[in-house]
């Protein structure tokens, strides 16, 4: 029998089992397909014929089947001793992981793990995310893998760390485009996203009478909605944002805005890439990372809604063509599924030649 990979998906995260599936996909259409073994949250849908149900849980962290995922784990570490498995890739922050990992690590298997906030965003979970990176980094890891070469620097263990672009996602639109003067502020709504930063910005756009029309649409507490509310040119989706709605959203807007307070990286952001929209976003966190500066979108200093607005009062409909192109070409060579395949297919390839 070969020696084999297992590739771990506990969460059921839609965004995060997107990129799982991504790079289980890779695996089977190439030499590897029978060096892997797929280890997934039960909910998670998929064809490959070595998969196996490791996590029953809802939440990464606060989940009444936590208890049967603790004993799920001792099954698993059964399927991966027979599967000869010498490595194994956490590729999503998950209490189940530390089951599993701890009881492997006597037995000398390779273990990766992806962390997608080194620095936890300022909300409830902080603390609990903080202390599963901590753990993780300084007595599970063998390599862990970031999307943020800003926050590796800053690691005392720079060695364990591995930088890779986050990407894994469709491309939707091949062609550049200049929507219709419209800022959108997209995804789940957050307190670190900055939503009092969009309203300053909003309130001077309006004062000089901008000719933009800004966007909000996502699901969770707008605190002061009744602010934005005072404006004719704000529209609202407080909710969740279906596909179809996703799709026409992006396709009419002109500027993806990120007035986010902290950060990692974003999957917004490349979301708008993919929709050949640049990007506006306050310097935290890995955003600039993600985007080169008047080419596939704007970085400003965090708060400067002054420079914003210059931004959008000089910037012509041919420079935001130009940009739109900026965005596809970015994207297709750094952001895409075939940009994710290539990327994993030769790190999972190098560890099963060493």
């Amino acid at each position: 029998m070969k020696n084999k990979i297992a590739i771990v998906c506990n969460s059921a995260n839609p965004d995060l089992v997107e990129y799982f599936k991504c790079k289980i996909s890779t695996l089977e259409t190439s030499d590897l397909n029978d060096s892997f073994i797929a280890l997934k949250n039960k909910k998670i849908q998929l064809n490959c014929s070595s998969k196996y149900n490791s996590s029953f849980t809802n939440s990464a962290f606060f989940d009444k089947k936590a208890p049967l995922d603790f004993l799920v784990s001792f099954y698993i570490f059964f399927v991966v001793m027979t599967n000869k498995v010498k490595v194994i890739h956490f590729t999503t922050a998950h209490i189940s992981n530390l089951f599993l990992s701890i009881l492997l690590k006597p037995f000398g298997i390779k273990q990766i793990f992806t962390i997608h906030d080194l620095v936890p965003h300022p909300d409830k979970k902080a603390i609990f995310i903080n202390m599963y990176n901590r753990f993780v980094i300084n007595f599970l890891s063998d390599e862990i893998i970031s999307f943020s070469k800003g926050e590796i620097e800053k690691q005392t263990k720079k060695e364990k760390f591995k930088y890779f672009t986050l990407s894994g996602f469709d491309q939707n639109i091949t062609i550049p485009k200049i929507g219709e003067k419209t800022i959108l502020f997209f995804g789940r709504i957050e307190h670190y996203k900055g939503l009092n930063n969009l309203l300053d910005l909003i309130v001077k756009a309006n004062k000089v009478n901008l000719d933009y029309k800004f966007i909000i649409a996502g699901k969770g507490n707008i605190e002061n909605i009744e602010e934005f509310q005072k404006f004719d040119n704000v529209e609202i989706l407080n909710r969740f944002i279906n596909d179809d709605e996703i799709v026409c959203l992006f396709e009419k807007a002109t500027f993806t805005i990120l007035p986010y307070d902290s950060a990692t990286q974003s999957g917004v952001s490349i979301l708008s890439y993919a929709y050949a929209t640049p990007v506006i976003a306050y310097d935290v966190g890995a955003l600039g990372e993600y985007m080169v500066n008047g080419e596939n979108g704007f970085i400003v200093k965090h708060g400067d809604n002054g420079e914003v607005l210059k931004i959008l009062q000089n910037t012509s409909d041919e420079k935001i063509l130009e940009m739109s192109q900026k965005s596809i070409d970015s994207f297709q060579k750094k952001y895409s599924k075939g940009a994710c395949r290539e990327k994993y297919l030769n790190y999972y390839s190098s560890l099963l030649d060493n």
